[in-house]
């Protein structure tokens, strides 16, 4: 690998002027000078270490996903991520502005390859408030989450979701279609599952709960793909079912993934059990069959509204990042 003073001996100059030229500090510098360093880093192949810059002129920011699933090829196949990621690269290239991604499920290895990066600004996605604090310490950039769970600490600001307003509402349609037994389903009862649960569970207080005599439980489905299956396996040997029955997904991806299986053991859609998710996916719209009856939410506008307000304190460094909480609502489909 070629070195900044390999490079500097080379060119004649100091590695701190080879340092200058990288990094685009190059204002008090002759133009001969800038031009004899970048002849040189191309004829020696130099390449800079990620999220480094030749210019300070364009703004770059890191993208940052925390997953708990496991996904069988990229998180960016998942129909959330890919369109949130896909959301804010099209905003930030709006604004001029560059875009690093970094996903896993290890925190300590996204603060790792975050410490390599030389970035004006963070945008967080799926992490607690605990670990966006975390980041911000670490970089102390301007910083904006995306679904953070818990208590933001300032100045971070989160885009979030009117999450517990989705349960219930998903909650009162399975009610007023008359379902008595729901099974509230998703990877574990914490994150944003967890708030989707709280607001579920406020329909146990409402007449309507009380009078049909319901029944709501949450089913932890894990986060593996062969661990769901079995569970699924465990509903259907339910089948048929004593009361009528309906599981609502926290995720339109979980939904079509025991719908999948349902079919394949006969189990009919809404005959034999409810089905219904959470998102208005891109899958869930066009592949569902039966069509999926979902909460919607703007997984775009999400990105967007990210980029906005990151971008506004990158742009003006006395602007602090405001939260926002989008809006939900019903779409019933035929699975209900």
């Amino acid at each position: 690998m070629v070195t900044i003073r390999q490079i500097a001996e080379r060119a004649g100059v100091s590695t701190a002027t080879v340092s200058n030229v990288i990094h685009g500090k190059i204002h008090k510098m002759s133009s001969d000078t800038v031009r004899r360093v970048r002849r040189v880093m191309d004829e020696m192949g130099y390449q800079q270490e990620p999220g480094s810059r030749v210019s300070r002129d364009a703004k770059l920011v890191a993208v940052l996903i925390h997953y708990n699933y496991w996904f069988e090829n990229s998180v960016l196949a998942d129909p959330f991520y890919g369109v949130v990621t896909g959301s804010m690269e099209e905003a930030l290239r709006r604004h001029d502005t560059g875009m690093l991604l970094y996903a896993s499920r290890d925190i300590e290895e996204i603060l790792l390859a975050l410490r390599k990066w030389d970035v004006d600004g963070m945008i967080a996605v799926s992490f607690s408030c605990e670990d966006c604090g975390k980041l911000y310490h670490l970089m102390r950039k301007p910083m904006v989450s995306i679904d953070a769970t818990g208590e933001i600490p300032n100045p971070v600001a989160n885009i979030g979701l009117d999450d517990e307003g989705g349960g219930l509402l998903m909650l009162r349609h399975l009610l007023e279609a008359g379902y008595e037994h729901i099974y509230m389903a998703g990877g574990a009862n914490d994150g944003i599952d967890h708030r989707r649960w709280i607001g579920a569970k406020r329909i146990r207080s409402t007449s309507l709960f009380l009078e049909r005599r319901a029944k709501l439980e949450f089913l932890p489905l894990g986060f593996s793909r062969d661990v769901r299956e079995n569970r699924y396996r465990e509903i259907v040997r339910q089948v048929p079912f004593k009361r009528k029955t309906a599981f609502f997904f926290t995720a339109d991806s979980l939904a079509m993934e025991a719908m999948g299986i349902f079919a394949e053991w006969g189990i009919r859609i809404p005959e034999d059990v409810g089905v219904a998710g959470f998102d208005n996916s891109f899958n869930a719209v066009h592949f569902s069959i039966p069509p999926l009856t979902t909460i919607h939410q703007d997984i775009r506008e999400k990105g967007r509204i990210a980029v906005e307000e990151l971008t506004a304190a990158l742009q003006n460094p006395d602007y602090i990042p405001r939260s926002h909480i989008l809006p939900v609502s019903l779409v019933k489909r035929q699975s209900v």
